[in-house]
């Protein structure tokens, strides 16, 4: 048996070559697939860092206000760490509780507590 070639097999290999390398391209370990993803955790870390820089630009104001600024560390010490200065008084409220208001039937019970009877 004799084994023919196609006049255009160097074509229909030219055309395979180009969908395997596209397809390589599109879908391989460094395709254009995995790049879109990492440009788009690239953007998270970003906003990320940026937030975490704000935060440190934050802290390091506080930290020069309490290196520099006594009324500043007062302050904390006595919000954070509930100090008072000899002979002051604190006085501490209660916060007031969310209470539903009362229904009619509720508002319409006497104020007064009614006496037991002595028998």
């Amino acid at each position: 048996m004799k084994f023919h070639l196609s006049p255009r097999w160097p074509l229909y290999l030219l055309g395979s070559l180009l969908l395997l390398l596209s397809l390589v391209t599109i879908v391989g370990d460094r395709g254009a697939l995995h790049l879109w993803r990492l440009r788009g955790e690239k953007s998270r870390i970003d906003e990320q860092n940026y937030r975490m820089q704000r935060n440190n630009d934050v802290l390091r104001q506080r930290i020069a206000r309490v290196k520099h600024d006594n009324h500043y560390l007062e302050r904390l010490a006595r919000e954070e760490l509930n100090m008072v200065r000899p002979g002051e008084i604190v006085y501490r409220f209660s916060k007031p509780e969310s209470r539903p208001a009362p229904s009619p039937a509720e508002s319409a019970e006497p104020l007064t507590e009614s006496e037991p009877s002595g028998q």
